[in-house]
């Protein structure tokens, strides 16, 4: 590999090699947002996807917070509102205060010392409308993760939120994304434990997010890497790390069946039973794998071997996530 290429990795880290510092669309995000905007233009105050871990729905959330202008639009491409996200903490608020500042904090707004809970819900009614304002909407929808983590008190918190936001002519729109496996079980949609007060703002409608679904989509996934650029547009991240190869026609996308082929053989030789899903926190740690350790250092790279592949499958970890989400016990040596 030339010293070019490696001055340039090492000057200035590729997003690829930052823990979630990129986003890329895939058909899961793509349903969330449809699923978003339909209940949107249904009238409703809010919605519930829920989803097992490392499926996805973090870097989903995070890509349709930072490209709400390529979705948040109504059939006349006009924008339907901004869009923010915030992850719900942990732990017990036994008080409103306590939750209206938790609020604040996981949503970057200063506080200096005690506030009341007027205070912190007051805060939040104004950054809604300063939002909204700057951008000329009367919307904010707000993408919470780990809402698994809202208690049925804090539910009617932010009823009362919703309520003056109402008052401000706005609208505050809750996407409520839980970790359906966050205790140890799969909860699904757990509506019917809800008040009826609460389903009838937040879970009027609840929708599954799930994985990678089959070849078609893993391969959508891949080409994500032949579109997404940095630092310019004319570098996307596969061509970052295989220029030569990406400039004579080489796209990481063209590999699917191969990958797909491999992945499905690794799982008959290892017993797992059939699947077509492959959730994202598997996925992503391959491609960076390929990309960065056998594309970018191979000299006249021009596509992967079945070996390669497979060592990637083997390095991210994919036989044992797969292992946990079949419920079997891992073999020794894998």
């Amino acid at each position: 590999m030339s010293n070019s290429n490696d001055t340039r990795l090492a000057s200035t880290p590729h997003p690829l090699l930052i823990p979630d510092g990129y986003q890329i669309n895939t058909k899961p995000t793509e349903r969330l947002a449809n699923f978003v905007r339909r209940n949107i233009f249904e009238g409703h105050h809010g919605c519930s996807a829920y989803g097992g871990g490392g499926v996805g729905k973090t870097t989903a959330i995070a890509y349709l917070t930072d490209n709400a202008s390529r979705w948040l639009i109504d059939a006349d491409k006009r924008p339907m509102g901004v869009a923010m996200r915030m992850v719900m903490a942990s732990g017990i608020r036994r008080t409103d205060r306590a939750f209206w500042s938790t609020m604040n904090d996981r949503m970057g707004i200063g506080t200096s010392g005690r506030i009341s809970s007027a205070d912190g819900m007051a805060k939040l009614r104004n950054l809604i409308g300063s939002r909204c304002g700057q951008a000329g909407v009367n919307r904010m929808v707000l993408f919470i993760d780990n809402a698994q983590r809202i208690t049925e008190a804090e539910y009617e918190y932010l009823e009362d939120l919703d309520s003056m936001v109402l008052e401000d002519r706005l609208s505050l729109f809750l996407v409520l994304v839980r970790q359906s496996d966050a205790e140890g079980i799969d909860v699904g949609d757990d509506w019917r434990d809800r008040a009826s007060h609460s389903i009838r703002r937040w879970f009027m409608a609840t929708a599954p997010f799930g994985p990678l679904m089959g070849l078609d989509e893993v391969r959508h996934a891949l080409g994500a890497y032949d579109s997404s650029w940095w630092p310019t547009p004319d570098m996307p991240f596969s061509r970052y790390f295989a220029k030569e190869a990406f400039d004579k026609g080489w796209r990481l996308s063209a590999e699917a069946p191969l990958i797909w082929e491999v992945a499905s053989e690794m799982r008959k030789k290892g017993k797992l039973p059939e699947s077509a899903s492959w959730p994202m926190a598997t996925f992503t740690l391959m491609v960076r794998h390929l990309l960065h350790e056998i594309a970018f250092r191979q000299s006249e790279f021009n596509g992967f071997t079945p070996a390669q592949v497979a060592t990637a499958l083997q390095n991210c970890g994919y036989l044992r996530l797969e292992y946990v989400r079949a419920r079997m016990r891992m073999p020794s040596g894998n």
